[in-house]
């Protein structure tokens, strides 16, 4: 793949997320004009540019089909149809497809010309009756007077208009909004910023339709210009708003005192001679952002980590070398603690590069919702939260495709059908939410719908008519809820275009147990069902407390280590029942059990000659902390007196590595983390090795 290939599909990729999102807030806004009319160019304009460069690329599929959607954006800005919900429809049929076909380039393949959707932009853009139903009395009003004379404006203003920006014009006209020609003098200098501050004070209270050349010649470093701006306020207001931007003139015009015509002239001239109108676009700022392929960032993650263990081990020996020295020594300790908080601040911004929101993975999940609604004639509200939750990109690519299958099972088999909801006492709209919290060192992506729910015993009847478990055999709730992963496994008794509860649901579990993640789901019968995504971070500095087991070097999430502490050996009470071994600590009038870390994992426990009088304790917290919308909350949970070996003095960040599919190996095992001397250490996930060993 070439460089500017690739250069372009990264571009792409962005530039389609926003495109869909600007789709989903016109449909949201398409009876507010101003709304409407910015939205509809903004699309318009990413139809364009997708349209050239994709030509530019060698991607002819992509281009041909970026025109015939520019080509129905065209007509909607110049009033010729309608913003309704067909037209909604296609403009996110037409993003769907530029999507399907760049991302068949990005993976090396060819897709065929979308034959049937060209088909249908070029009926709703050239008149079809779909283009033109459903509207509000002002679009309909618009409609109709699309081709209206601007007589009222000057000759030379009219002629200078694009037939978009005519059409702009007429509308706010019939809204009932001001049209003023605001006349300007900037210093040369400060242009770009003193245009910038301009353009948003009339994005808040107007819009801005047309740039044109001032009429007098501007002075020495300086350049004039003259804005044509529809707005809401009264004369008054408007001169105030703009006038700190050197307002020199300010002119109204309006329709009824119309003495000047154009005649038709300023609908015979093309858009594209009006390249004055595009100032306001050509002098925006460019980009401050930069790719970096993901490889590189773990070079200089490496690095950085590498000459930190480095530089630490060079202060140790500069420290046992002063010694004798107090004052060099005390410096030196300044010296090494700030060296070390600066690379720990480096690291955690490198790994923050790795990590991208998962709102654009949620909304494109909740996109292919919305198209299997329509493909099965359900209606759907889909409500996301947590999209400011960031992933490690190589783990969004991972998730994305589980969580789209997950997302077309549950509209597809989990919501039922507008009149057996009715049936059931539900709203006809069906509910999915799409949810990602961020929990300690891993995320968790909720997929919950408000369907008929698993029913159990379809499920080992399905089971038994399989060969999986014998006929009539009864099995728990968690065993049928585990079932539905198997492979091959379904209820469904025919297949249909969108997957069924089951269908594949190996596949979705396969893909996440290999990056060391798991799956969960819950359900209620006729209330719906809960998928779960479990995702650990591939990378995180975590502040830990590093403690000795059987000679070996273990990481505590600092976030749950709440203290240190030695406790005498006849401060542990144990249970009197000799089958009950259960052993408890009392803190400040709290009682804890008592856990020994070598029965968590599974180590010979300490031989007489080893047992002491007194044992190193560490008080755990069984809460998980989240992060994101619920930023500071905390699970329920208790505390634990977790007794080990010992410890090293103090806590230390680490950088930590998740082991992917090898940590499924070893349960309660979330990472590993290189100490400062070299060696590796395991990080564990204590709340995990409680869970498995009945502790909680």
């Amino acid at each position: 793949m070439d460089e500017l290939l690739r250069e372009f599909l990264a571009e792409a990729e962005e530039l389609i997320e926003t495109l869909f999102r600007d789709i989903r807030q016109l449909g949201e806004k398409r009876d507010e004009g101003r709304a409407r009319r910015e939205l509809t160019n903004r699309i318009f304009r990413y139809a364009h540019t997708l349209k050239g460069t994709a030509a530019a690329a060698g991607l002819d599929v992509a281009s041909q089909l970026a025109h015939e959607f520019e080509t129905l954006l065209d007509a909607v800005r110049l009033g010729q149809v309608n913003i309704n919900e067909p037209v909604l429809v296609a403009f996110e049929d037409a993003a769907h497809a530029l999507s399907q076909t760049l991302g068949a380039a990005a993976r090396n393949e060819r897709s065929p010309l979308p034959l049937t959707l060209i088909k249908h932009l070029r009926q709703l853009a050239h008149g079809d009756d779909l283009a033109h139903g459903d509207a509000d009395d002002s679009q309909r009003v618009l409609h109709q007077d699309s081709a209206a004379p601007l007589s009222f404006l000057p000759e030379e203003i009219a002629l200078s208009l694009g037939a978009s920006d005519a059409q702009r014009v007429r509308e706010a006209m019939a809204e009932g909004q001001r049209l003023f020609l605001v006349h300007v003098a900037f210093d040369l200098e400060t242009f770009e910023q003193s245009f910038r501050g301009l353009s948003a004070a009339l994005a808040g209270s107007g819009e801005l339709i047309s740039t044109l050349p001032g009429l007098a010649e501007a002075a020495p470093g300086a350049i004039n210009l003259r804005l044509l701006c529809a707005t809401q306020a009264n004369e008054v207001e408007f001169a105030a708003l703009v006038e700190p931007f050197g307002l020199a003139a300010l002119e109204e015009f309006k329709a009824e005192a119309s003495s000047r015509g154009e005649g038709d002239a300023a609908r015979e001239v093309d858009e594209d001679v009006a390249t004055l109108s595009a100032a306001a676009e050509t002098i925006a700022p460019m980009t401050t952002q930069v790719r970096v392929e993901l490889g590189k960032l773990d070079e200089l993650i490496n690095a950085a980590n590498e000459l930190l263990t480095e530089t630490t081990a060079a202060l140790n020996l500069a420290r046992d070398a002063s010694r004798r020295a107090p004052t060099a020594l005390e410096a030196l300790d300044a010296r090494s603690s700030l060296i070390h908080q600066r690379f720990i601040e480096l690291e955690d911004q490198l790994i923050a590069l790795r990590r991208v929101p998962l709102a654009q993975t949620l909304e494109r999940a909740a996109r292919a919702g919305r198209q299997a609604a329509r493909a099965t004639g359900k209606e759907l509200e889909v409500e996301i939260t947590g999209g400011e939750v960031r992933l490690d990109k190589s783990l969004v690519e991972v998730v994305s495709d589980p969580l789209l299958h997950l997302v077309r099972n549950a509209v597809g088999h989990g919501l039922e059908s507008a009149a057996e909801r009715a049936s059931a006492g539900k709203p006809a709209r069906g509910a999915l939410r799409l949810d990602a919290t961020a929990e300690d060192d891993r995320v968790i992506l909720r997929i919950t719908d408000d369907g008929r729910g698993l029913n159990l015993e379809s499920i080992a009847r399905a089971a038994s008519e399989r060969g999986i478990i014998a006929a009539g055999q009864s099995i728990t709730r968690h065993q049928a809820l585990r079932l539905i992963f198997r492979p091959g496994f379904s209820t469904a008794p025919v297949v249909s275009k969108i997957s069924g509860r089951g269908v594949g649901l190996d596949v979705v579990e396969r893909a996440i147990e290999q990056v060391g993640g798991e799956m969960r789901v819950s359900s209620a019968p006729g209330q719906g069902t809960t998928f779960e995504m479990i995702i650990p971070t591939a990378l995180s500095l975590v502040s830990a407390l590093v403690v000795a087991s059987a000679g070996f070097s273990y990481c505590l999430d600092a976030g749950h280590v709440a203290e240190t502490l030695i406790v005498a050996d006849e401060e542990i009470e144990r249970a009197s029942d000799e089958e009950n071994d259960e052993e408890f600590v009392t803190l400040r009038g709290e009682r804890l059990p008592l856990v020994r870390l070598r029965q968590l994992l599974g180590q010979p426990p300490l031989e007489a000659t080893e047992s002491a009088v007194s044992w190193p304790v560490v008080i755990v917290s069984r809460a998980r902390r989240t992060k994101g919308k619920d930023a500071g909350a905390t699970q329920e949970g208790g505390r634990v007196a977790l007794q080990v070996d010992g410890w090293t003095e103090g806590l230390t960040e680490l950088l930590v590595r998740r082991l992917g599919a090898h940590g499924l190996r070893w349960q309660g095992v979330s990472g590993a983390a290189e100490l400062s001397g070299g060696n590796l250490a395991l990080v564990l996930d204590v709340h995990r090795l409680l869970e498995t060993y009945g502790a909680s």
